[in-house]
C-alpha cells in the first residue's frame, strides 16, 4: 500500500529534466523531504505490528495494479473522471468534481483507486497526479499540506505557512492545470464534505481557471457520506462467483497457468465460500500456496467453511478489520457484537434484531440514549461504518426503515469470526455449536448463549452444566440452530433470562417451566397447543411470539381463542401468535401493543380493536369455510378505528375457498404501507384505496385483484413510492395522468399475461414509463414476466434508465431446468 512516503507528482510527459548544476541542491531537498514525510507518518499513522508484513503479503498494493474483477466499476468511475465537467460552489467558485469510492474494508477500494490512478489515459489526460494516504489519526487542516508537499517540496515543508498560506500555495501549484488528486483511506466524513464545499485552496474564480481540470478520488469505508455525494458515490460491490474463482485462481497457480482439472470443482467451492471479498480471497490463496495441491486437501477445506485455512485467514483478515470495530462507540461496539450471535451468513429480519436490542437494554438507556435516539438509527450508524452488510433494502418511512431502507442485514463472514472471538473474549456472548462448547471453563460467567446446534440440548449433562455455571449471569437464551422437529429439553433453570428465543425448537406443547421465568421480556416459540392463561404471570413480557408447527387441521380446528388474560399484559409491544383470536376485554386495554401480527380476521371486532389504540402494524389470516357466509371477509369493517395504524397487512392463506371480494372504504387515514395478497377483488376496487393521502407502499400479491383491464384514473397514488404486483391475470394496464408521480420502485412478478402499460400525460406518449422514469423511478423488477412485455420495457428505458432494470427468467437462471 503506499504510505506517506510514497506521496508523488507525475507530470504527463513521465518526467522532469533539471539543469546538471541543481541536482546537488536538489538531492539535499530530497532527503529533507523524504525525513520530513517520515516524521509525518510518524505522527499521523500507528506504528506497523509484527504481523503487519503477513497482511501486506495479501494485502492491495499501489504498486501491483493488476485487477480481477469489478471491470464494471471500473469503466464507470473512468468515465466518471472523463465526463464530470467542474461545477459551481457557493459565491460563484468553481471547485474540482470529487467521486467517492465507498465500501467495506478489504472490498477493493484502494485498488481500483490505484488501477485508475496509473491507467495510461490518466497520465496523458491529467497534468499532475497525487495520491495521498490518509489514515484514521490524520486531521483535516493537514491534507492540503500533504499535498502541497508533494506538489512543492520546499512549501510543504516550510513550518512557518499557516493554512491560508498553504492555500495560496496551493492554487499557485493548481492554477490552469488539469490535476488529479486521490486521497485514499479516509475515515473523516467531514473530510470528506471538505472537499465538497469551496474550501480556500481548492476554489477559483472563474477567471483563473482557462484549462483548468480538478478531480479527486476519495476511498473511504464511511457510507454517510452518500448523503452529500448522491450521484458521485460508487458504491463498491463484492465479487460473483466467477470473478472469486479467477482471482483464487490466478493467485494460486499464477496468470499464465491453468488449475489442474481435479482441482477445479474444489477450488471454485473455496472461492465461493470467500463471500466475495478480495482480501478473503487472496489471503486463502496466499495459505494455499503454502500446502499440497491434492484433491483430499482441496476437499477438506471446499467441505466446511470452519476449516483451519478459512479459520487462519479470518484471524489475519481481523487484524485490517479490527480498526473498524476499534472506531465504534461502546453501544455501537455492544450492537455489532450481538449481530455476531446469528449464525454465519444469518440473514437477521430488522425487525426481529431491534426487538432483540431493545429487550437487551444497551440500546435505550445511558450513551445511546443520547446519540441515537432510535434502535433504527443505531442500525444505520453501523451500515454507515461498513460493519454491517445490507441484505434485502425496502422503501417506506424513515422512523420504520431508516435512511439505509433496511429490511434485512447481516455480516460478512470475515467480521462475523471477528465479531465471535472479540465476544467470545470479553464474555459478551458465548456460542454454542460443538460439544468442547458446553465445558466450564467457557460458560463461567456468560451473560448471552447462542446455540448453533440444537441438538445439544438432547445430550445429557448439557443443561445441567449450563444452569450450573450460568444461572446467576446469563440473561440471554438464544436457539439458532437448525429446526428441531422434536422436543428437546432446554434450559428452563436459568431464572434470570429476559430474552428466550427457542422458534427452531418444536414443543408440542407450552412448556409450563417458562412461567417460572418471571424476568422474561422476550418470548419466542413453536407450538401447537393453547396458550395457558397463566401466562399472565410473565408481567415484564413485551414481545410475546409464537409460530405453529405444519400440521394438517380440519376446519373444526380453526377457530383457536388467545386466553382472556393476555389483555393483564400491560407492557405488551408485539403479539405474533399464529392464527389465534383476542377476545375483548371490558376490564381495560393494551395502550403499549404497536404490533399485532399473524391473528384471525375474527380478532378485527369493534371491540378489539378499540382496545388497542396505539396499533402501529397488523397483519391478518384470513381463512376461509366454507359456506361460513363469507363472516372471515369483514374483518376491514372496523378497522378505521386504529387512528395510528401505519401499516396493514391481509392474506387470504387459502384464496380458493373465497367469493369476490369488497374493500372496505374506511381505511385509517395515516396508512402508510399496505398488503393484499389473495382477496381476488376487482381492479376497480383499488380506487378505494388509491386516494389515501400518505399511503408510500402498496403490494398486491398471489391474485389480490382479478381482471384483464386496470385503468388507474389520473392523481391516485400521488405519494406512492413502492408498488409490488405479483401473479395477477393482469394484460393491460392504463396509468392516468398525474397518477404514481413518486413511485421509486416498481416490481412486477408472475405477470405472464400482461404486455401493454401505458401511461398517460401531457408529455409525447410512449408505451413504457419515460414520463415515470425521468422524474423518480430508480428500481424495475421483472421476474418471469411476459417476453414480450420485458422487451417493449427495454426498448422504452432512457439509456441513462436502464441500469434501474433487472430481469430474472427462472428458465434462463436454469431454476426449471433439468
Amino acid at each position: 500500500m503506499y504510505s506517506l512516503s510514497d506521496m508523488k507528482i507525475t507530470h504527463s510527459d513521465g518526467h522532469i529534466n533539471f539543469p546538471r548544476d541543481e541536482l546537488e541542491a536538489l538531492k539535499r531537498d530530497v532527503i529533507s523531504f523524504a525525513g520530513m514525510l517520515k516524521e509525518m507518518e510518524a505522527n499521523c499513522f500507528p506504528v506497523a505490528g509484527e504481523d503487519d508484513d503477513a497482511i501486506a503479503a495479501v494485502s492491495s498494493s499501489t504498486d501491483a495494479p493488476k485487477m480481477v474483477g469489478l471491470s464494471d466499476q471500473y469503466e464507470q468511475l473512468k468515465g466518471q473522471l472523463k465526463d464530470r465537467d467542474n461545477r459551481f460552489g457557493p459565491e460563484g467558485l468553481i471547485v474540482p468534481w470529487v467521486v467517492v469510492l465507498v465500501g467495506m474494508p478489504g472490498i477493493g477500494k484502494t485498488t481500483l483507486a490505484t488501477k485508475i490512478f496509473q491507467d495510461p489515459h490518466t497520465v496523458a489526460n491529467f497534468d499532475c497526479r497525487v495520491w495521498v494516504t490518509v489514515g484514521r489519526k490524520c486531521r483535516l487542516k493537514e491534507i492540503p499540506r500533504r499535498i502541497l508537499a508533494a506538489l512543492n517540496p520546499d512549501a510543504g515543508s516550510d513550518q512557518n505557512l499557516d493554512d491560508k498560506g498553504i492555500a495560496r500555495c496551493l492554487r499557485k501549484c493548481l492554477k490552469r492545470k488539469r490535476y488529479l488528486i486521490v486521497l485514499d483511506d479516509v475515515w473523516n466524513q467531514y473530510m470528506v464534505c471538505q472537499f465538497r464545499s469551496d474550501s480556500e485552496w481548492n476554489s477559483f474564480e472563474p477567471g483563473d481557471t482557462f484549462h483548468w481540470d480538478g478531480k479527486v478520488v476519495i476511498t473511504t469505508r464511511i457510507h454517510q457520506v452518500e448523503m452529500h455525494y448522491e450521484q458521485d458515490v460508487l458504491k463498491m460491490r463484492l465479487l460473483n462467483k466467477d470473478e472469486s474463482w479467477d482471482l483464487l485462481r490466478e493467485k494460486v497457480f499464477g496468470e499464465e497457468r491453468s488449475c489442474p482439472s481435479h482441482l477445479e470443482e474444489d477450488g471454485k467451492k473455496i472461492a465461493q465460500n470467500c463471500d466475495g471479498l478480495p482480501l478473503t480471497i487472496l489471503t486463502v490463496a496466499h495459505l494455499l500456496c503454502k500446502e499440497e495441491k491434492t484433491p483430499k486437501y482441496w476437499r477438506d477445506v471446499a467441505a466446511k467453511k470452519n476449516h483451519k485455512l478459512f479459520i487462519d485467514a479470518y484471524d489475519k483478515i481481523s487484524k485490517v478489520l479490527y480498526s473498524s470495530y476499534q472506531e465504534l462507540t461502546p453501544v455501537l461496539k455492544s450492537s455489532f457484537l450481538y449481530i455476531g450471535v446469528f449464525p454465519q451468513n444469518f440473514e437477521i429480519r430488522r425487525s426481529k434484531l431491534l426487538s432483540l436490542w431493545s429487550v437487551d437494554g444497551f440500546i435505550e438507556t445511558g450513551e445511546c440514549k443520547f446519540q441515537y435516539p432510535s434502535a433504527i438509527e443505531c442500525l444505520d450508524e453501523l451500515v454507515s461504518n461498513s460493519v454491517v452488510m445490507i441484505y434485502q433494502s425496502t422503501i417506506g418511512y424513515d422512523w420504520e426503515v431508516g435512511s439505509h431502507q433496511i429490511k434485512a442485514c447481516g455480516l460478512h463472514s470475515s467480521l462475523w469470526y471477528m465479531s465471535r472471538r472479540e465476544a467470545e473474549k470479553t464474555k459478551f456472548c458465548h456460542v454454542l455449536n460443538i460439544l468442547d462448547d458446553c465445558s466450564d471453563d467457557y460458560l463461567e460467567g456468560e451473560s448471552r448463549l447462542s446455540f448453533h446446534n440444537n441438538i445439544l440440548f438432547g445430550i445429557k449433562g448439557v443443561c445441567q452444566s449450563v444452569e450450573d455455571k450460568c444461572t446467576s449471569t446469563v440473561h440471554s437464551l438464544l436457539c439458532y440452530g437448525s429446526y428441531q422437529p422434536y422436543q428437546v429439553p432446554i434450559c428452563f433453570g436459568l431464572n434470570k433470562i429476559q430474552e428466550l428465543d427457542a422458534l427452531t425448537i418444536r414443543f408440542y406443547e407450552f412448556p409450563m417451566e417458562v412461567l417460572q421465568l418471571v424476568e422474561l421480556k422476550y418470548l419466542a416459540l413453536t407450538m401447537n397447543g393453547k396458550l395457558p392463561s397463566s401466562v399472565s404471570q410473565l408481567s415484564k413480557l413485551q414481545f410475546l411470539i409464537v409460530d405453529r408447527h405444519m400440521s394438517i387441521r380440519s376446519y373444526t380446528e380453526l377457530s383457536t381463542y388467545l386466553p382472556m388474560e393476555i389483555w393483564d399484559l400491560k407492557e405488551l409491544k408485539h403479539l405474533r401468535v399464529t392464527g389465534s383470536d383476542l377476545l375483548p376485554d371490558p376490564r381495560g386495554s393494551l395502550e403499549t401493543l404497536s404490533k399485532l401480527s399473524n391473528v384471525s380476521a375474527h380478532s378485527c371486532i369493534e371491540g378489539v380493536l378499540k382496545a388497542i389504540p396505539n396499533l402501529r402494524k397488523l397483519g391478518v389470516r384470513i381463512e376461509s369455510v366454507p359456506n361460513d357466509g363469507g363472516e372471515s371477509l369483514v374483518c376491514f369493517d372496523h378497522i378505521y378505528h386504529l387512528e395510528k395504524l401505519a401499516s396493514l397487512k391481509c392474506v387470504v392463506v387459502n384464496p380458493e375457498s373465497v367469493p369476490r371480494f369488497a374493500l372496505s372504504p374506511s381505511f385509517p387515514k395515516n396508512l402508510r404501507k399496505l398488503t393484499l395478497s389473495g382477496l381476488g377483488c376487482s381492479w376497480g376496487e383499488i380506487s378505494k384505496i388509491a386516494s389515501l393521502e400518505f399511503l408510500e407502499v402498496l403490494k398486491l400479491r398471489n391474485y389480490a385483484c382479478r381482471g384483464p383491464k386496470w385503468e388507474l384514473k389520473g392523481g391516485y397514488f400521488i405519494r406512492l413510492k413502492s408498488l409490488v404486483i405479483e401473479d395477477t391475470d393482469l394484460e393491460e394496464w392504463t396509468i392516468g395522468n398525474e397518477s404514481l408521480v413518486r413511485l421509486q420502485s416498481l416490481r412486477l412478478k408472475h405477470c405472464y399475461k400482461l404486455q401493454r402499460i401505458h401511461w398517460e400525460s401531457y408529455h409525447p406518449p410512449i408505451l413504457l414509463f419515460h414520463f415515470a422514469c425521468e422524474h423518480s423511478l430508480q428500481k424495475i423488477e421483472l421476474v418471469d414476466c411476459n417476453p414480450w412485455g420485458v422487451e417493449q420495457m427495454k426498448k422504452a428505458l432512457e439509456p441513462s434508465k436502464q441500469d434501474a432494470l433487472t430481469v430474472h427468467s427462472s428458465w434462463k437462471d436454469e431454476k426449471l431446468k433439468t
